[in-house]
């Protein structure tokens, strides 16, 4: 009787055995969990530091551009020389023709390109007036019509301030090269944009002047101005803005 109780197998137990779990302590799945919610909060707050960051940065490289905007609402008359650069897509060189800009408020402008002038723009502030003098042909649109555009976005109300810029216009990218803050644009405006899709400025801080504007036009074709000698606020006759239509065909149109 003793031999076989003695041949009874002994119960195997673990030489570490695992802890019990007792009530009101985590699992091991509860740890996994807050260790990873732990990650994703650090993560979220470096990605919402790193945002903060990028957003001063755009402020502060858009401080050139506020400043020469701000400088606008002292602008009452504007006169100065230019070259106008055409970039096509089937020509390999750009085609340059001078031109002179004059501009008065409220909303008056005269674009002049070629010597002896070739085509002239007037605007009143209501109709722009298109001329080819070579074809001897008129046509008249609406100022604020997105046909006008080209011609009168520099001298409209997005370019009086920097309230009126930042509503019609949003900063792509910016970038500084040889001291000269270049700004892309694109208008806000679905029409605006259907005519113009990107505008490109070169702004010279030291001077708080427009050096040049870039546009790139639906075709692709982009037309380049690079500004000369600008005098502000000078006295210029209203006589300048008056469009001669004696002799042309004149087309109203929109």
């Amino acid at each position: 009787m003793e031999a076989a109780e003695s041949r009874r197998p002994v119960p195997h137990r673990p030489r570490n055995p695992a802890p019990r779990h007792r009530a009101g302590e985590p699992t091991c799945g509860a740890c996994v969990i807050h260790a990873r919610s732990c990650m994703l909060a650090a993560m979220l707050l470096r990605i919402l530091s790193l945002l903060a960051v990028l957003s001063s940065l755009l402020q502060a490289d858009n401080a050139a551009l506020d400043a020469w905007l701000k400088r606008q609402a002292t602008v009452k008359t504007l006169e100065t020389e230019f070259v106008q650069e055409r970039k096509l897509p089937s020509l390999k060189q750009p085609v340059s023709t001078p031109g002179k800009l004059s501009f008065a408020n409220p909303g008056r402008v005269r674009w002049q390109l070629g010597e002896p002038v070739a085509t002239l723009v007037l605007s009143d502030g209501t109709t722009l007036t298109l001329i080819d003098q070579k074809a001897k042909t008129a046509r008249r649109i609406p100022a604020d019509s997105p046909q006008a555009a080209r011609f009168s976005m520099l001298t409209g109300d997005g370019f009086q301030n920097p309230e009126n810029f930042h509503t019609m216009f949003e900063v792509v990218a910016h970038r500084v090269a040889s001291g000269i803050h270049q700004y892309t644009l694109k208008p806000k405006d679905h029409r605006m944009r259907s005519q113009v899709p990107w505008i490109f400025l070169d702004i010279d801080p030291a001077k708080n002047e427009l050096r040049a504007m870039e546009l790139e036009l639906k075709d692709k074709s982009r037309i380049r101005t690079v500004f000369q000698n600008p005098r502000i606020n000078t006295k210029l006759p209203p006589a300048l803005f008056e469009a001669d239509l004696t002799g042309l065909t004149v087309n109203d149109g929109r």
